[in-house]
């Protein structure tokens, strides 16, 4: 309960800091950072996973951009051009998250993938050409959402739990120091002990 209470304000806090400076960040858009926090599983015990949470998000990231840039550069610029890409990319990411396991999370490409999507639709509705424009921005923009949110729940994670952790270990080592082992090393290793 103290372990999701101090997670809960610390993720806040981080978020609410980044929606209010997200100018200073020089991010046009702050919400993927949400995104990279849902991660929160992904990252692994203590964050340990956290870079390999962040490759899978930025390929994802990449994924998206690469649905807008074939329609807008070689297929006719229509909704089923994008679609059709889109469906064949998200295709692709399952397949490889899938084959990956855990060595590359299906759910961060995902949420890569999403995330440059939202953030570029809106742009390329106006005009395919934005892809030129604005497409590689909008893309570095996703990836540095991304990148704090999965640092945050990383950091966080690892906070929270070293500190539950370092309880158990405490609570735990009173008792054990108090009892004496009822065999010696030696005998555990030489498989005695009433084997």
């Amino acid at each position: 309960m103290r372990r999701a209470l101090l997670a809960g304000a610390l993720l806040g806090a981080i978020v609410g800091l980044v929606f209010v400076h997200h100018d200073v960040l020089r991010l046009s858009v702050a919400w993927p950072i949400i995104l990279g926090i849902a991660l929160w599983e992904t990252v692994g015990a203590r964050g340990s996973r956290g870079v390999v949470a962040g490759a899978a998000a930025v390929l994802g990231a990449a994924a998206g951009w690469l649905a807008f840039a074939i329609p807008s550069e070689f297929m006719p610029v229509t909704d089923l051009s994008v679609g059709i890409v889109s469906g064949v990319l998200v295709g692709v990411l399952v397949v490889v998250g899938l084959l990956a396991g855990d060595r590359l999370p299906l759910a961060g490409m995902l949420i890569g993938f999403g995330a440059f999507f939202g953030v570029f639709e809106p742009l390329w509705r106006v005009s395919p050409a934005n892809l030129r424009t604005h497409g590689l921005e909008n893309l570095t923009v996703v990836w540095l959402g991304l990148w704090i949110g999965i640092l945050s729940a990383a950091v966080v994670r690892a906070l929270t739990e070293g500190v539950r952790i370092l309880r158990a270990r405490s609570t735990a080592a009173e008792p054990a120091a108090a009892e004496a082992p009822p065999t010696s090393f030696h005998e555990m290793l030489e498989g005695g002990a009433g084997e």
